[in-house]
């Protein structure tokens, strides 16, 4: 899938590609697949709030329990949003595609290409960008610097560093843009009301 915006100067700022994962989703049905998800899992942890009486109790007294005083109706949902969570999980995590590309910075634009992947994001659309270097509890590094492209239409481009041992070095590419607005972030959050390109 293609996505060109405006023709721009191509005059590298930088002469290193840097290899990338961008995240794609499959618009719409992504959103969708996520919300079914949400209700079954919320449905199996209320349905799971009933068992609470028995859960001291011993396996046949658990089996005892479920036969005796769960009611039908509240069966049959838990089969059925049982059955929905293991189709639609599978579902919902092949809908969120993982595009491996590289990402090339130049003067008025940034770059991403790869196999039949080409997103050229102008510098004048650029509002905010996010950086997130997650850390462990101990203050190591996770090694997995992802970037966040926030646009003027509220989209967001995100980019994970395939090779964290290139983070600093792509941190000084990123950073040369001096007209854009950054945030830096030591843990994972996601922008609020994000809509990912």
């Amino acid at each position: 899938m293609d996505e060109i915006i405006g023709d721009i100067d191509t005059s590298a700022v930088t002469e290193t590609k840097y290899e990338v994962v961008v995240r794609k989703k499959v618009p719409y049905v992504t959103s969708f697949l996520f919300h079914v998800l949400l209700a079954f899992g919320a449905t199996l942890i209320i349905i799971d709030l009933l068992f609470l009486p028995a859960s001291g109790a011993s396996d046949e007294m658990k089996t005892a329990y479920f036969i005796l005083v769960i009611p039908e109706v509240i069966k049959q949902t838990l089969y059925i949003s049982f059955i929905g969570f293991i189709i639609v999980l599978p579902l919902y995590l092949s809908a969120r595609i993982y595009k491996k590309s590289w990402i090339s910075f130049f003067k008025d634009k940034i770059s991403i290409r790869g196999k039949r992947l080409n997103i050229i994001i102008p510098l004048e659309i650029v509002t905010k960008v996010y950086c997130m270097d997650p850390k462990w509890l101990n203050g190591e590094s996770r090694e997995k610097l992802t970037i966040y492209f926030k646009q003027k239409d509220e989209k967001f481009v995100r980019v994970r560093l395939k090779h964290y041992v290139q983070a600093e070095e792509f941190m000084r590419d990123l950073l040369q843009y001096e007209n854009l607005s950054f945030e830096t972030y030591d843990f994972n959050v996601s922008p609020a009301e994000m809509d990912e390109e």
